[in-house]
């Protein structure tokens, strides 16, 4: 009973300490930009751009609470998943039919490889929200006429998942970092103001979750390819 306790409070601590440390820079543009609006009398264009910029510092602070509060839920649960038998290659379909727009903005290209009837026993929220985790972090960092690759085939007793990209690339230096909570790759991309450092966080614990393994390899100007690794069970 003590020992659950502890592990509550701590993860209430650790939350709480999240929360600060993400939403300091925001909260404090937000104020900024509101105490110099109402300095003076402006004109009603300026007052618009202020409103437009801190509905983005709305919509950033939203999705760090929401990704905050899945990490601290999925700690929280302890291995409990909704399983499901998981057709990958349709769900992989699925991921590249939603991304499809953003990467024709962008002059992207999706490849997909996926045999029709590779299933798997998981939990098929949280299967897509790591490969759509991955995709989104490829399309903001591949430059134009750049492709974007998603696979998934079977090895021995496992099914894996591919992200693959021809991007800018991580240097090997951050490699054994990326996958922490916050940490960010001072990476260059093109209409991307840069994530809370949270998205890789996310992918690690669903793979934590369903006891599998994320392997990631990079280089400047090569791209990047991450494969997520899902151990078969018998059982949904």
């Amino acid at each position: 009973m003590l020992e659950r306790l502890d592990k509550s409070f701590a993860h209430i601590s650790k939350f709480s300490a999240d929360i600060a440390h993400e939403l300091r820079t925001p909260l404090t543009n937000l104020r900024g930009e509101a105490e110099v609006a109402l300095s003076k009398q402006r004109p009603a264009e300026e007052y618009r751009e202020v409103l437009a910029s801190s509905l983005e510092e709305y919509t950033q602070i939203s999705g760090v609470i929401d990704r905050l509060l899945f990490l601290a839920l999925a700690e929280r649960s302890e291995g409990c998943l909704e399983r499901k038998m998981v057709n990958v290659g349709d769900e992989l379909m699925s991921i590249a039919g939603f991304f499809e727009p953003a990467a024709t903005e962008m002059n992207l290209g999706i490849q997909l490889a996926a045999n029709g009837d590779l299933c798997m026993s998981a939990d098929p929220v949280l299967v897509r929200r790591a490969v759509c985790n991955l995709v989104s972090n490829a399309i903001a960092h591949t430059p134009p006429g750049g492709t974007i690759g998603l696979a998934a085939y079977k090895q021995n007793s496992a099914i894996r998942v591919i992200v693959a990209d021809s991007g800018t690339g991580i240097p090997a230096e951050h490699l054994p970092h990326v996958f922490d909570r916050f940490y960010r790759v001072n990476r260059t991309a093109r209409g991307h103001r840069g994530g809370a450092g949270l998205g890789l966080s996310i992918v690690q614990t669903v793979m934590n979750l369903h006891k599998g393994v994320v392997e990631i390899s990079s280089a400047p100007g090569h791209g990047t390819c991450v494969i997520l690794e899902f151990p078969l069970v018998t059982s949904a």
